[in-house]
């Protein structure tokens, strides 16, 4: 559907207000639950007309009425991991036909990305707040002389299907318990990149130590630091 002539102004206010406030573009995008593009969009009829009103339509007449605009971004809401050619056939149980092509235009329209789900869920508090409070204990330490190092596991999905999604909500996609993967350890410093050591062994400590530590963390922080003296 489109955006309604009250968001249209809001986009205008937020962005090309002389006073306070004055935001970019993702920051209106995030704020107003639309696209970037929407908001470019606005922004640039603004700077060339100063004239926000639909302008009169020439050619093919828009094919769906505003509550059957309605009717596809509510579909497209209600449906785990939308595309159009579900949201088309939901309509069509409710007697309301229209093509995929359309679908995809009102979705987008409507504000709505395609894009690929998250495979797991986002942090929860506990986890923002532990991080938050590592931050604080860390911050006057001198990076120059750490190394950073992390491991993560690359996992093997046979089908990662794109769908339709609001900007502020990511849809999350469940996946089976024990995929095909391959584990990665890397590390870094305020120098450069480290080595990089794959492997398919669980983290333990013992393979921490005698195959991590000495073909990979031991090595870069001779390279980036070099032996000590005593």
């Amino acid at each position: 559907m489109s955006l309604p002539l009250r968001k249209r102004y809001e986009i205008i206010f937020l962005g090309k207000n002389r006073h306070e406030p004055h935001f970019g573009i993702k920051k209106i995008a995030k704020i107003l639950n639309c696209s970037t593009s929407t908001v470019k969009r606005w922004l640039s009829r603004w700077k060339t007309d100063k004239y926000l009103d639909d302008h009169i339509r020439e050619g093919r007449p828009r094919v769906t009425s505003e509550a059957q605009d309605n009717s596809i971004v509510n579909a497209a809401l209600l449906i785990d991991e939308p595309t159009s050619q579900k949201v088309q056939h939901q309509l069509q149980n409710h007697s309301l036909n229209v093509s995929e092509r359309t679908v995809r235009r009102r979705l987008h329209e409507a504000g709505l990305q395609y894009s690929l789900p998250l495979s797991k869920p986002f942090l929860t508090s506990k986890h923002r707040q532990d991080r938050l409070q590592w931050a604080t204990q860390v911050q006057n330490l001198d990076w120059n002389k750490i190394i950073a190092t992390d491991e993560t596991t690359f996992r093997l999905n046979t089908v990662r299907r794109m769908c339709w999604e609001l900007p502020d909500h990511r849809t999350v996609r469940r996946t089976v318990t024990h995929p095909m993967k391959i584990n990665l350890w890397g590390c870094m410093t305020s120098k450069g990149f480290g080595k990089i050591i794959c492997f398919k062994e669980n983290l333990k400590s013992h393979f921490l130590c005698t195959q991590i530590y000495q073909n990979g963390l031991l090595p870069t922080a001779r390279h980036y630091f070099g032996r000590r003296k005593d």
